[in-house]
């Protein structure tokens, strides 16, 4: 078993409600920390499962017992330099290195922002190119795929169920 962190931003549920924290906890979400976070309702969990897939589903089927709605799922798809460090456990500058081809070419283009001092860049395809590098650390591609999929449906469709993330998270992972 491993300690998966990750956090779900959620809607429908009344922060302020006598039996707020009661209702996830009641529902399974025992193993994750309660925040109200610029107006927001977000439930950051560090989850003990086999693995991040199992993780997700398990946390994800868990908050939906509580009538709340599941906006998004952080960390995010979209990363700056600083987040691609953090996740690929890079420096900054091995980063830039990478970002301006000093290190090595082929480094995906950002995919927003892009004008701006903080571009970002689509998490999966730095990813997949660092899998090909074979400097990623086990498991990220997979993480990355399961979060881009997981937002992407949240934000074309509104709203999820447990089978439909299911079927998303194993979709993404045997991508």
């Amino acid at each position: 078993m491993n300690d998966h962190d990750f956090t779900l931003i959620v809607s429908g549920v009344d922060a302020s409600a006598q039996d707020f924290e009661d209702r996830f906890f009641e529902a399974g979400c025992d193993d994750a920390t309660l925040m109200l976070v610029n107006g927001l309702v977000a439930v950051s969990f560090t989850r003990a499962a086999p693995d991040f897939a199992q993780a997700l589903g398990s946390a994800l089927a868990d908050v939906l017992k509580t009538g709340a709605h599941i906006e998004r799922f952080e960390p995010d798809f979209l990363v700056s330099r600083s987040e691609i460090a953090e996740r690929a456990h890079l420096t900054k500058a091995a980063v830039t290195h990478y970002v301006t081809g000093e290190r090595a070419s082929g480094f995906p283009s950002p995919v927003a922002r892009i004008t701006s001092a903080s571009p970002l860049w689509d998490w999966v395809e730095v990813a997949e190119w660092f899998a090909k590098q074979k400097t990623l650390p086990q498991g990220e591609l997979g993480r990355a795929r399961i979060s881009r999929a997981l937002n992407q449906y949240l934000a074309n469709h509104g709203d999820i169920t447990v089978p439909m993330a299911a079927s998303l998270i194993q979709n993404a992972v045997a991508a």
